[in-house]
Formats: structure tokens, sequence, C-alpha cells
């Protein structure tokens, strides 16, 4: 007798989609085989009839209980269990280092805010910020032979690095095995700019698109490039935004390197137009005005030749995984600590819950990509350039039963009312969607059933990671057609 059998549903992998059922032992996928082979004898049976199949979805760009230098600090891991209802069971968040505090007590720290508390399981990234020493650089071999192989560095904004200090940086994680991450806007460019719409009193919050507009991206992505090239280094560029950066490193990945990308679902979604709504807020009687501002992040939101570049880019394989960039800040955090003119732009998405099945309603009930696409894009990229496979991000015997049951047919509007996120609004509030996460099974055990969150908010386990020899060459590639034969209808 086998503890789980998800029977009925229609198992999508990037190899293909099949009506299979699933058996599950202990916390791992014991067996797939064609609907009624393995009968109905199970400890439960959750039926999937007319629905998908799939592997649990990897967000591989979250932050929770992230404080900015005391000012704030956005929402914290008790509301991961937001992440198990947008079907994500594992997710990447991030250790902060700043000087003087080293880089294995910054990730000790971190261990401390998201051990016990998270509802799903999780790994981490770490963040090399400001004028760190060359003995936070000596610490990545340990920290990569650890678990944590993505070490980051920023561009811009007041916990930037160097030139010097990133060259240091990637030569370290290249000769320890590990990928460079890295937050790439050009700060001397995105600050003249600034400069200059508020000398010339264009100061509305939406001008922050032109300020940090395509040529700010590309040119911190060009730099991020040629340094990751010399030092042999892998190299993966966070939340991209700007066509023109998205084919410079297309450019890169033609030579073979190893260098890949993400893009955001609030990218797909908006543009600079939306940045210039001026409806207002309205959360329990208290008024905020230029809902617009709402729709901003760092990078910024582009324009529309850009969200279609990068819609392109999702499915010619030139990204390769959707993020969230999730960093919940309040309202008032936005409005009134962070600001709402060009030079004091504010930014945080509240979207962890909402990547699965906004991706799967735009691209493919948008007719973009297939069905296969969009679990690799979701799951199976993000495992394998994460570090996470073959535990995470397949439906396998021997992987962890990680699995979500979604149903392509329910239609429904997203109000933020009905999410489970700490702030009470999004900025996809009212967006008709077909497509969502029923069921989500975290290691053999469901989480989230029938739409209902049945599980224990502190059952995530922390998950260290290795990355996989062919991410480090360069040759990884996608499996899935990105569109091919008439979908198969879920079966019956």
């Amino acid at each position: 007798m086998h503890d789980l059998l998800i029977a009925g549903g229609t198992v999508v992998t990037p190899a293909g989609s099949e009506p299979l059922d699933v058996a599950v032992d202990g916390e791992r996928i014991a067996v797939l085989a064609p609907h009624g082979e393995l009968g109905r004898d199970a400890r439960r049976v959750i039926d999937a009839a007319g629905c998908l199949v799939i592997p649990g979805a990897i967000d591989p760009h979250v932050h929770y209980a992230m404080n900015f230098e005391g000012i704030l600090t956005t929402e914290g891991p008790e509301y991961s269990a937001a992440a198990a209802y947008g079907g994500n069971t594992t997710v990447v968040d991030f250790a902060f280092q700043a000087p003087p505090q080293s880089l294995h007590d910054a990730i000790a720290a971190k261990q401390a805010v998201l051990g016990g508390a998270m509802a799903v399981d999780y790994g981490l990234h770490a963040i090399l910020t400001k004028d760190f020493s060359f003995d936070v650089v000596e610490e990545i071999g340990d920290v990569i032979r650890a678990g944590i192989p993505t070490i980051k560095t920023m561009l811009t904004y007041g916990y930037m690095s160097d030139d010097g200090q990133r060259w240091g940086t990637m030569n370290a994680v290249a000769q320890n095995g590990g990928m460079s991450v890295v937050h790439a806007e050009d700060d001397a460019i995105a600050r003249w700019l600034t400069a200059q719409y508020v000398r010339e009193g264009k100061t509305h919050g939406a001008y922050i698109c032109e300020v940090r507009g395509p040529i700010v991206e590309e040119a911190a992505i060009r730099r991020a490039m040629f340094l990751a090239e010399r030092s042999g280094s892998p190299l993966y560029v966070l939340h991209m935004a700007a066509g023109s950066g998205v084919a410079a490193l297309a450019e890169g990945r033609a030579r073979g390197l190893p260098f890949y990308g993400e893009t955001l679902s609030a990218y797909l979604s908006f543009t600079q137009d939306d940045l210039w709504d001026e409806s207002p807020v309205d959360v329990d009687g208290t008024i905020y005005p230029q809902r617009g501002l709402l729709f901003n992040n760092y990078p910024t939101p582009k324009f529309g030749p850009d969200r279609d570049a990068c819609w392109a880019a999702l499915v010619s394989g030139d990204l390769q995984a959707v993020a969230t960039d999730h960093c919940l800040v309040s309202l008032k955090d936005r409005f009134e600590t962070m600001g709402t003119t060009v030079d004091s732009m504010q930014a945080g998405q509240a979207a962890v819950e909402l990547r699965v099945p906004l991706l799967y309603d735009g691209g493919v009930n948008g007719g973009r990509f297939s069905v296969e696409r969009w679990v690799e894009l979701i799951s199976v990229n993000p495992a394998k350039l994460m570090g996470l496979w073959p535990r995470k991000g397949r439906l396998a015997p021997g992987a962890d039963a990680d699995v979500v049951v979604f149903d392509p047919q329910k239609r429904w509007t997203v109000r933020w009312e009905d999410l489970h996120m700490k702030e009470r609004y999004s900025c996809w509030d009212g967006w008709e969607l077909t497509g969502k996460v029923r069921d989500t099974i975290l290691r053999g055990t469901a989480i989230v059933d029938g739409g209902r969150f049945v599980g224990d908010s502190g059952g995530g386990r922390y998950v260290p990671r290795r990355m996989l020899p062919e991410v480090l060459r360069g040759d990884f590639a996608f499996t899935a057609q990105a569109l091919g034969a008439p979908q198969p209808e879920p079966a019956a």
C-alpha cells in the first residue's frame, strides 16, 4: 500500500503530457503509471481528474524579513504559506552580508530567522554588499561547499560593490564551483539621468522607468558578462526587464558561455504606462494616491517592446526562468518612507502567490508557449539552475514528492482580500485568470488541500544546493518545445 496516490490527472513534464497516476511513499515519489494500473490501494487518494499534475514550483528569487538598515523590514516568513497557495514548494531567499559582518555570520543570522518558520522548503543565496573585504571573499569557498553556491553582488544602490570587488568575487566563485549572481543596473548612468530629470522638473515617480531605462540595465549586464567570462564564472542575471539586456545575455549564450537570466511576473505584466495610474488606493479608510507607483520594482518595469521581448525570450529560451523578487513592503512604507518622486521612489513586489497562475494564463492560455514550457519555467529550470535538481523540480521515482494539482479550467478574479500575503493590496487586483492551484503537496504531505492551507506553518526545511556540472559548463538546454502540437485536454 502506498502512502499517497494522486490519480486521474495529466502529468506534465518537459518531455510531454501523459495520463498518469503518481504514487508516493514517505517523502519521495515511488512510481508513475498509467491510470488505474496502481489501483486505488493507498492511505490517501487525491482525485486529480480534469487537472494537471506538475512538479512543485520553485521561486528562485524571494525576500522574507529583509531589513533595510533599520528603516523598514519586509514581510516575514510567517506569511510564507502564501507561496504554497501559489503552488510553490521551494523558494530561494537571500542572506544579506554588510560590513563589518562576516559572510558566515550573515548566513547564520538569516537561518535564525527562517529556520522553523517557513511553510515551504527553502535555500539561500548569499549577497556581498558595500565595501566587503578580502576576508569575506575568502569565505566564499566554504559557503559554496556548505550548500550556498550562488553569490550575488549589486551594481547599484547603497549596497553596491565596485568592479574590483566583483572581479575578486567572481574568481572565487569560479574556483569553487559556484555561480555569480548580479543585480545589474549601472549606478552612474542612473544617478546622472535622475539628476537631469530633477533639474528639468520631471519628478513624477513614473519617470523612474526612464532614468533607470534599458540602457541602465544593458550597460551593467555587459560589464558583468565581461568579468564573468574573463574569470570563468557562470553568471545568473536576476530580474531582467530590458529587451536590450536580454539580447546582450543571449549574445553570450550564443558563444557557449554559461550565462542565464530570469524575468519577473511584474515585468511580464506592467510597463511605464501603468505607473502613470493616478487612481487612489483605499485600505480601511486610509487613502494613498498614485496607485500606479505600486507597479514599480528595481530594476524598473520598462516599456511595451521590452515586455514583448521578455515574453519572446521565454519562448526562444533566451531567458530560462520566471521569478517574483517577492519583497513585500507595506503601503505606508511604500508611500511615506520610500516616497513618490523620481529621486526617492518606492519598490517591493507582492507576487509569490500569483507567479504560477499568471504565467499559465499569459503563457499557455495566451498561446505563447506550451504547458510543458510552463512547467519548465516555473519548476524544472529553476531546480537545475539553482542546484536543486534532481531532488526538486521533477516527477520521477526517488525525487521529493513535491507535487501540485492545477485546475486549468478554473476561472477566477484576483482580489487582494482573497490572497494570503501580509499587505492588503495586489498589483494584479481585478485581473481575471483561467487556471489555479488546487492542491500543493510538500514531500508527500498535502499542505494546500482544495485551496485551503492545512500544512505546518513551520514545516519547511532548509535545502543545501550544489551546482550541476552542465550548468557550470554552459551546455544546459531546454527540453520542452515552446509551441508544439495542440495541447492535450486534461484527463477526465
